[in-house]
């Protein structure tokens, strides 16, 4: 009896033939194209390199560390708290009992921070309402009119006297034309009676006078 299967079998592909093929077609590629395989081994060798190479430290960020004071200027500090006054007067006040305007003055046309201590010592020694005007000037930036009221020479009774009539000057500036106060010039012919009216003096025999 002939055998009827004489057609041979396919043999069925496994997961390996297909990984063989896939190896097989990627050398072929390499062969063909010289450069892609340079490329790529030449990578692989930094890769290499690179990788046994240590990684650097890291750089440690020191801290902010503020710089310590002397014994001297941090009694000076304590001193300046219990008085009120900026550390830059203690001397001067311990010395003399107050700043002397001299030295305010010039500490205001200087600016900066020696100004704004320069003011606020002002202000302790001047009324309320200059304190008012001291604010006026602070805001607006008129720094001129303020150095205007210390001259070289003056005594601080001058100084007062020159902060007091500046006061004023703002005070009356500051003032509506109906809240002025009338001049006496114009106070008296405000009280003149005008001519014609009921107010106006008549004669003793006019029959009209009431």
């Amino acid at each position: 009896m002939k055998d009827i299967n004489l057609v041979p079998r396919r043999k069925r592909r496994t997961c390996y033939d297909r990984l063989r093929k896939r190896m097989i077609e990627a050398r072929r590629l390499r062969s063909a194209n010289p450069a892609r395989s340079a490329a790529l081994q030449l990578s692989a060798l930094f890769a290499s390199i690179f990788g046994r190479m240590p990684l650097p430290a890291p750089v440690a960020v020191a801290s902010y560390i503020p710089p310590s004071y002397s014994p001297a200027y941090q009694q000076k500090r304590e001193i300046a708290q219990r008085l009120g006054i900026s550390p830059r007067y203690v001397d001067v006040v311990l010395s003399q009992g107050k700043v002397p305007y001299a030295t305010l003055f010039e500490h205001i046309r200087q600016g900066g921070a020696l100004r704004r201590d320069a003011l606020s010592e002002i202000r302790k020694r001047v009324p309320e309402a200059s304190r008012d005007w001291l604010d006026h000037i602070e805001r607006s930036g008129l720094w001129s009119s303020l150095t205007q009221c210390h001259v070289r020479g003056d005594t601080e009774e001058d100084t007062d006297i020159r902060l007091l009539r500046s006061t004023l000057a703002w005070i009356e500036g500051k003032r509506k034309p109906a809240e002025k106060v009338p001049a006496p010039a114009e106070a008296e012919e405000t009280l003149k009676p005008l001519p014609g009216s009921d107010d106006e003096e008549r004669p003793d025999d006019d029959p009209f006078k009431p």
